[in-house]
This record gives C-alpha cells, sequence and structure tokens, in this order.
C-alpha cells in the first residue's frame, strides 16, 4: 500500500525477490522505474472497478474541468491511482465479479500484491483475507513524490491526456493516506508495517519486515542510486502534519519543519 511514486515499487521488488507472488505477466519497467512496478492488471482492475464508483464527476455535478480530457475529478481507465475521493466518502461497494476476482487472488499461497489503489480500497479486500496477513504502508516525503508525480504525468503515454498540478497532487495524497488510516482499526495497525522510503534506501526496515514476515530479506534489490527524485518547495500544513504521523507510526525521525 501506499500512493503511487511513494516507493512501492521498491517494496514490491525486494519482496518478488525472496519468492513472493505477485501475479503474472507484471507490468515491464520503463524509464521511471527502470527495475519494475511488480503490478499486475488483474488487481490493478479489479481496485479500478472498484472506485470508478466513486469517481468525483459520478459523485457530483460540479466536478471541475480543464482542456484535457481527464483528471484526478474525472480520471478514465488506468488512472485511479490519481483519483480525488475525500476522505468521508465511504468506499464499501462491491460487484459480484471483484468479489470473485479477490478470492481467487487470494487463494494462491505466498502472494503479495501491490497496487496504490489499496489505500482506498483495503476495508473491501480486508473482509476476504486471513486474519494474518500483513499489510505494508510504505511513503515518502510527499513534495518529493508531488514533484515524481507530476514527471510521471508528463511523460507517460497513458497521462498524456490528465490533467494535474501540483497543488491537486498534493490534495491526492493527502486523500489516499487519509483513506488509509480510516481503514486502519486498532486490530489492523497492529498488522501494519509502516516503512518509510528512506528507511528501505538504508536498509533500516528490512530486519524489521524479515522478522514480520518470517522471510530473510536483504538489501540486494536497493540501489540508492536510482533515488533521482528532488525535493519541491515545501507542503501545505495538513500534509505535513499527516507525513508526521505516518513518520511516528514508522519509527522514522523525520528532520523537516
Amino acid at each position: 500500500m501506499g500512493f503511487g511514486r511513494s516507493g512501492t515499487s521498491l517494496m514490491g521488488g525486494i519482496l518478488h525477490q525472496v519468492g513472493y507472488y505477485m501475479g503474472e505477466e507484471l507490468y515491464p519497467p520503463r524509464n521511471t522505474n527502470p527495475k519494475g512496478f511488480f503490478e499486475n492488471a488483474i488487481i490493478n482492475d479489479i481496485n479500478e472497478r472498484i472506485l470508478s464508483k466513486y469517481d468525483f464527476g459520478v459523485m457530483h455535478n460540479d466536478a471541475p474541468t480543464f482542456k484535457k480530457i481527464f483528471s484526478p475529478y474525472n480520471p478514465g481507465t488506468g488512472q485511479r491511482w490519481l483519483t480525488y475521493i475525500t476522505k468521508d466518502v465511504d468506499i464499501n461497494t462491491l460487484d459480484e465479479l471483484s468479489k470473485n476476482e479477490i478470492k481467487k487472488a487470494i487463494s494462491v499461497e505466498g502472494y503479495a500484491y501491490k497496487d496504490p489503489r489499496f489505500n482506498y480500497t483495503l476495508g473491501i479486500w480486508n473482509r476476504f483475507v486471513d486474519t494474518d496477513t500483513i499489510y505494508i504502508c510504505v511513503f515518502r516525503q510527499p513534495d518529493i513524490v508531488v514533484e515524481s508525480v507530476i514527471t510521471e504525468c508528463n511523460t507517460s503515454d497513458y497521462l498524456s491526456n490528465f490533467y494535474i498540478n501540483r497543488e491537486i497532487a498534493f490534495k491526492l495524497w493527502f486523500n489516499s493516506y487519509s483513506h488509509l488510516l480510516i481503514n486502519l482499526n486498532s486490530a489492523l495497525l497492529r498488522r501494519t508495517v509502516f516503512v518509510n522510503y528512506e528507511q528501505l534506501l538504508s536498509g533500516e526496515a528490512l530486519d524489521l519486515l524479515s522478522v514480520k514476515l518470517d522471510v530473510n530479506i536483504d538489501s540486494s534489490f536497493v540501489e540508492p542510486k536510482l533515488n533521482r527524485s528532488k525535493p519541491g518547495i515545501g507542503m501545505p500544513p495538513e500534509v505535513s502534519r499527516l507525513y508526521n504521523k505516518l513518520c511516528g507510526l514508522a519509527g522514522y525521525i523525520n528532520n523537516l519543519k
């Protein structure tokens, strides 16, 4: 779990390397993720179907419009990791097809599925997964994430008709993690490992994950030189407060003011 461009692919690659099943036909690497995404279309499609019912433009008559066809308020297929859903929206609707596909996906032994959309759909998936399932939430300094999101939207073909700006991107980051924390009651919090991206780069989180998952995780997949994103120009106060809260949950010392 984790908002896009926050290190979820790095976490996915670490788990894939130690043998977890992440689905068939994983998406190939691109320039923005040279070692791969570790996502597959089946999981993405389940979450896309769930979230399509909660598109801002579906639920509101006054959705903002822009020169480009798609936006977080009116996302197209495959774009809902950048959907705009306020934290007060209860995501609880599940069609029969998605229900059956979730059950099939989690029937595989030793799975570790990755999708930024899980921040929104966790409450639905949690109805079906075993109670000993471990959740991993990856997050990263929000202004760095926003700059990376802007780059992704400017360079990826499937986002060429998608409008976004930095102000909206910060809102998406805030909405995404707010939804996740709302879904995590006290019992689920005890099963969730929060990891700052920097804790993956340094290897600090790997020992904890090895114990939690009962596997031997090493740092050989981690290549700090691939960390190419730079901080932006600060972040809104509500974003900063939420980031600080996530850092506390991860036991990460945040030196940002």
